[in-house]
């Protein structure tokens, strides 16, 4: 799975906590709105699989969250989170500007 951990810096502001060690390949970013929203992105790099969530402070659930295979590519550009599959199409796009939404293409 292909990513520009510069990229994700940008996006989520914050360098990711890495999981276990550098070698699994298991990182965790997250990114929180003014309004309460928490976005985490849980990725393994080398099983090619991410995680998805978006939580809000004033619901005990979430409000979505998902697993995703197969995974080619992890783009964070334009204040976009961009996940691509192995067939190069475009699986989910969460914006964290002006907040977040979420698009998705295939689940």
């Amino acid at each position: 799975m292909k990513y520009d951990k510069y990229e994700l810096l940008e996006l989520f502001e914050a360098e990711p906590s890495v999981m276990v060690d550098d070698q699994t390949g298991m990182f965790m970013y997250s990114k929180d709105d003014d309004h309460g929203f928490h976005l985490l992105l849980v990725m393994s790099v080398h099983e090619s699989q991410c995680s998805v969530s978006l939580s809000y402070k004033h619901f005990k659930g979430l409000i979505f969250d998902f697993e995703l295979e197969d995974i080619s590519e992890i783009k964070g550009e334009n204040n976009r989170l961009t996940i691509l599959g192995n067939d190069g199409n475009r699986e989910v796009e969460i914006s964290c500007k002006p907040h977040f939404s979420l698009k998705t293409v295939k689940l």
